[in-house]
């Protein structure tokens, strides 16, 4: 007979998998469910476990782990489960299910991105994103629902705003949400479930301190390692902003450390240096420190190589001005990362156009230049990224509070002034808190049926599908197995053509049906308490 272990933590199938090795290939998960059919799902979002135990997972997943056992949790008490093998440890004992979530409704930037793809070629939207669709089955595994009376479900990670600005934590039966930095008094609240004390369903975790951050003891999907946390720029819609001014973790007994775990333990031979701002890595302030950024970088280097040549590092997050005030720096950082004729992705928010509305919701992006300048910073700064062979994927966000007309036009001229540039142009719904909570989603027709935000939808989107296919290579580079390699390229190729030729054939903006754009499925309190 199964006990259960008494802490369980698992993840979304969709973010749990590291997608056949290629966690960039991940984004299909936002597509509609009716286009992903069990046998494709299943292969494509597997999750690599020995009995069930998940051999990797997601980064912020890892570190929940090793922050619990860091507060005394016995090992035999906590693990990471495969979503899709739950039935194998839930029992009498278990008194927690932690869930990490990165899209629970279906309502994040990549199903908005993946909706209006869809929309704009007039193909059919139905269902729900994947990645909804399997945090909602994690809800519903008959063994959860057998023993739910004694289990607390706690849900955290970086979507956890869809569930409470939604009201769906309720109405799912969420026990606890979890916002903020998990190692602040994330354990103490597991110790108090597991003990029956009272809990509030909404919980705000501050900032943690440097020397509270634990060791991953699972390797992360992609081979992830935290460098820096936080930001500091100040943007007034943006969650790294909740940690305060950027925090940089030590390479001695720390980023070292973990490098090895990914290697050692889950077999990843290129590592990712993640940061909010990777070339602000051991800064005080705005300002980049050069020094520490190479030394990070020369120390990282030289360890993965010493696993062999074939070993690689990556880095993902930066901003513009930081490149353009520190061209030589990217230069040489560039020349271990991208060695040889290697590109690679990095991503930048870039967010608008206006100067106006960079000036009145994040007046620290652009520093230490003007708000005014901005679009000339974005562009040289990815002119300086793809001369150092980045591929930028850059992000552009509509919708924003104060938005007009002429903002709009702004976004227009800095995509036409990124022409020529290797930048993937996604843009972003910026969906208010106020519509969430009256779920009025058909906000994103609504920007399509504008014909200024319509037409520059519809140019971003033909920019960042075009330098996507251009690129297509370095999305599926990391799958071990060629001719799964080649098929996905093959058929990733295929899609972005059909596309491309639907937007292309299109010369006024298509009718859209007003309908809801999420259908949701209605899971009653009832069936999941």
């Amino acid at each position: 007979m199964n006990k259960g272990t008494k802490i369980i933590l698992t993840a979304e199938g969709a973010t749990a998998s590291e997608t056949l090795g290629s966690t960039v290939a991940g984004f299909i998960s936002a597509l509609p469910d009716n286009y992903l059919p069990p046998f494709i799902s299943n292969f494509y979002f597997k999750v690599e476990n020995k009995k069930g135990v998940a051999k990797k997972a997601p980064y912020g997943l890892s570190k929940v782990e090793a922050a619990l056992l860091e507060s005394g949790i016995p090992r035999e008490d906590v693990l990471i489960a495969s979503p899709y093998e739950l039935d194998r440890f839930i029992g009498e004992n278990t008194r927690v299910l932690g869930i990490y979530v990165m899209d629970p409704l279906g309502l994040s930037f990549g199903s908005g991105i993946t909706y209006w793809i869809l929309k704009l070629a007039n193909l059919p939207y139905k269902g729900i994103p994947y990645i909804s669709r399997s945090f909602l089955n994690i809800l519903i595994n008959k063994s959860l629902l057998k023993h739910r009376r004694h289990i607390k479900i706690l849900v955290g990670g970086p979507a956890t705003w869809q569930l409470t600005d939604t009201g769906f934590n309720k109405r799912l039966g969420i026990d606890v949400v979890y916002e903020g930095e998990f190692e602040s008094i994330g354990p103490k609240i597991v110790k108090d479930l597991i003990n029956g004390l009272e809990v509030p369903n909404i919980v705000y975790g501050g900032s943690a301190p440097l020397d509270k951050i634990p060791i991953i003891r699972t390797p992360a999907n992609g081979g992830l390692v935290e460098v820096t946390r936080g930001c500091g720029r100040g943007c007034t819609f943006c969650t790294p902003t909740l940690s305060g001014m950027i925090k940089s973790l030590p390479f001695e007994g720390h980023i070292e450390k973990e490098i090895r775990v990914n290697i050692e333990k889950g077999g990843s031979k290129d590592i990712t240096l993640h940061s909010e701002e990777f070339f602000r890595y051991g800064a005080k302030g705005i300002e980049p420190d050069p020094e520490k950024v190479l030394n990070l970088v020369k120390k990282s280097y030289k360890l993965i190589k010493s696993y062999g040549d074939e070993y690689t590092l990556s880095t993902d997050f930066t901003t513009a001005a930081v490149v353009v005030e520190s061209p030589k720096l990217v230069q040489e950082v560039g020349e271990y990362i991208n060695e040889g004729n290697r590109w690679t992705y990095i991503e930048m928010g870039i967010e608008t156009g206006s100067p106006r509305l960079l000036k009145k919701l994040m007046p620290g992006k652009v520093l230490p230049y003007k708000p005014e300048i901005y679009q000339e910073i974005v562009e040289q700064g990815i002119g300086i990224l793809n001369d150092n062979r980045w591929i930028v994927v850059g992000t552009m966000i509509l919708n924003l509070p104060g938005e007009n007309d002429n903002d709009i036009i702004k976004d227009l001229e800095l995509l036409d002034r990124l022409k020529k540039l290797r930048v993937i142009t996604f843009p972003l719904p910026f969906i208010p808190m106020g519509a969430l909570r009256h779920r009025d989603f058909t906000i994103l027709d609504k920007l399509l049926d504008d014909p200024l935000r319509g037409e520059f939808i519809r140019q971003a989107l033909i920019k960042a599908l075009s330098e996507s296919k251009r690129s297509l290579n370095l999305a599926v580079d990391k799958m071990q197995n060629p001719i799964i390699k080649t098929l996905i390229l093959n058929i990733g190729t295929y899609i972005i053509d059909f596309v491309i030729n639907r937007y292309n054939k299109i010369t006024k903006q298509p009718h859209i049906e007003k309908e809801e754009i999420i259908e949701k499925e209605e899971i009653s309190i009832e069936k999941i308490s």
